[in-house]
């Protein structure tokens, strides 16, 4: 079975304890943790991660295969990038975690068995819980517009295909670009609604304007100009910043080529959901 076997991702940047034993535990706790060859945790916030891990460890011993690495905060896609780069040339899949959620035991056997389903020929995300992603999903196929990064598997082949998370992104939107480059290559976004994650809530208003960049870095790359326009207006609001220069600053970026537009369909229909949503008002 060591062709099956994946590799888990971590980025840790400053956080508690309790935190990422709480992640831990919910990596030890799943009915396929043989399927778990590796856990590939990266703290980018100075290193003090290093002692909760291996305090985690001296209780558990044996239970996971963690590696551990420290280095620069390279944002949340190249941090992961940078794991990607050191996984076992067997790994089969790529699971992304964020150390703020917890999975449910059953959560890596039921998202292999959905990727397993369609021949790996796609990403698959778990669904949130308590508050799901308010995006739409099919509820036969599980096809979504697009798969976020909070708890999603990668099959390696293709990460290495599209070249893994795009550096220009350092937080929010990374998730939504290297899914419409997924789907770009010829392959599909699922959700996996029977895979729970229970991710933490949190009050992302005081990250508005890290949002925003991102939101127009993704409209640049993605060609909506009418989308990039109206974050530019809005980080203007918030920052105090001339538009033209912030213009300027989201030229620098390399746009995706016509044809991967037209395969991707993005969707800047919806802000920043980039999809049509669950729920309407």
């Amino acid at each position: 079975m060591t062709e099956r076997l994946i590799s888990v991702g971590i980025i840790l940047y400053k956080n508690d304890p309790q935190e990422i034993a709480r992640c831990l535990d919910g990596l030890k706790s799943q009915t396929a943790k043989h399927l778990i060859g590796e856990v590939l945790i990266r703290d980018q916030g100075g290193g003090e991660c290093r002692e909760y891990v291996r305090d985690w460890q001296s209780r558990n011993l044996g239970s996971l295969n963690i590696k551990f690495y420290e280095g620069a905060n390279l944002g949340f896609g190249s941090g992961h990038n940078a794991l990607f780069d050191a996984i076992a040339e067997s790994s089969k899949a790529y699971l992304c975690v964020n150390p703020d959620g917890i999975m449910h035991p059953k959560c890596v056997e039921t998202i292999v068995a959905h990727a397993e389903e369609t021949q790996w020929r796609g990403i698959f995300e778990a669904i949130q819980e308590p508050i799901m992603h308010p995006k739409k999903f099919n509820p036969r196929t599980g096809v979504t517009a697009w798969c976020s990064g909070a708890c999603v598997l990668y099959p390696s082949n293709i990460y290495r295909e599209i070249g893994g998370f795009d550096d220009d992104f350092f937080l929010y939107c990374e998730d939504v670009d290297i899914s419409w480059r997924v789907k770009a290559a010829g392959y599909q976004c699922y959700t996996c609604s029977d895979a729970w994650f229970f991710h933490y809530a949190m009050d992302r208003a005081a990250r508005d304007v890290e949002i925003w960049k991102s939101a127009c870095i993704l409209a640049h790359k993605w060609r909506s100009a009418n989308f990039k326009n109206h974050a530019l207006n809005v980080l203007a609001s918030l920052v105090d910043i001339d538009p033209e220069e912030l213009q300027k600053e989201t030229e620098k970026f390399a746009q995706r080529p016509i044809e991967d537009v037209y395969r991707a369909s993005p969707d800047f229909k919806h802000s920043l959901t980039f999809a049509e949503p669950m729920w309407t008002a």
